[in-house]
Formats: structure tokens, C-alpha cells, sequence
């Protein structure tokens, strides 16, 4: 019995350790690109403290649900810059689709901002406007954990700062390290329209 125990303990600890392998360490990026973004240090925001779904950050890089591609035949632009691979963008969903461990953000997460945390299941219900209608917060920023891309050269994670007047502005950020800093190489908005 107690050998059966050691077993389950170290089956528990190895998946754990797989289920968190497959994303960055750190919001390093994340941090990097709000720092190219209009997000005042000075100012206060709220962020969504459950990591949003990386379903979200997969449906709008693919262009619709789902593992298959969805593009548009007939127009020859490429509007992902060559970054969508067929066989790393297949290896990348079969990765992240299934995760449905909920994470969440902590302060530290993002030290030079400051950002109210909120659970996502409070966001925009009548007690949260009543909450924040004279705080002079406006905005909700709703971040995703990255996601390795193509053999870890990339990450990718989905971002939204939504006004609390109707705005959003849902993105997929496409990331890489050059000469240890992060820079951003792509932004993709969402193709459904808000």
C-alpha cells in the first residue's frame, strides 16, 4: 500500500510538471509588450485575474474553431506573415485545445502596473459597474498564459483591453526573444467584429 501511494504520488507530480512545461515561465512577455501598448503605470486597470482560455488566442490566429485552417481562398493576402505552418500550427492545437486547468494572474505577475484583480465571472455585472462607476477605472485587460509556437521560437497569447462603454479590442500577440529581449512580431485582431 504504501509503495502503491509513492507511485500515485509521483505520477501526480510528473503530470504536473508536464501540464506546466508547456508555457512560459515567466510573464516576461507579456510585460514587455504592455510596455508598448497604451497602459499607463500611473494609472489603475482592472485585470481579469483568471487567465483567459487559449481557446481564444487558437481560434483567432487559425481565423475560426476548430484544428482545421480556416482561410479565405479566394484572397491571396497573407495577413499572418508566413507565421502560420500548417504542421507547427496542428502540434501547437493538439498542445493547448485540451487545457482546461484554470490559472490565474497574481500581482507579481505584472509589478510596474497597477491592476485591480477580478474574477471574470463578476466582469461587467451590474454589482461590478456599481463597484467601479466613480473609481476612474475604465478598463478591463484580459490576458491569456503564452503559448510556445513553432519549437518555442514564438509565443503567442491572446490580449483585450475592454472599455467599460462597449470597446474591445480582443488580439492575438505573436512574440519572439531577440538578443535576450522580447519583441513583438505580430498582432493579429480578432475577425469577429465587437
Amino acid at each position: 500500500m504504501e509503495q502503491f501511494k509513492k507511485i500515485l504520488v509521483t505520477i501526480y507530480f510528473f503530470f504536473f510538471l508536464y501540464a506546466n512545461a508547456q508555457y512560459v515561465k515567466s510573464s516576461e512577455p507579456i510585460n514587455a509588450f504592455l510596455a508598448t501598448q497604451k497602459i499607463d503605470k500611473e494609472k489603475k486597470y482592472i485585470l481579469q485575474a483568471d487567465k483567459v482560455s487559449n481557446k481564444q488566442a487558437l481560434r483567432i490566429f487559425n481565423g475560426g474553431e476548430g484544428p482545421d485552417h480556416v482561410g479565405e481562398p479566394n484572397v491571396p493576402i497573407d495577413y499572418k506573415d508566413g507565421l502560420f505552418v500548417e504542421k507547427h500550427w496542428k502540434k501547437m492545437y493538439e498542445k493547448y485545445v485540451s487545457d482546461t486547468i484554470k490559472r490565474y494572474w497574481r500581482k507579481e505577475d505584472f509589478p510596474e502596473y497597477d491592476f485591480v484583480l477580478e474574477s471574470k465571472d463578476g466582469l461587467f455585472g451590474s454589482a461590478f459597474h456599481d463597484k467601479y462607476m466613480n473609481s476612474k477605472i475604465e478598463d478591463v485587460v484580459m490576458v491569456s498564459e503564452p503559448m510556445y509556437y513553432m519549437d518555442r521560437k514564438y509565443v503567442m497569447f491572446y490580449y483585450n483591453v475592454a472599455s467599460f462603454f462597449g470597446s474591445n479590442q480582443p488580439e492575438v500577440v505573436i512574440m519572439k526573444k531577440e538578443k535576450e529581449k522580447w519583441i513583438v512580431v505580430k498582432v493579429i485582431g480578432d475577425y469577429v467584429y465587437y
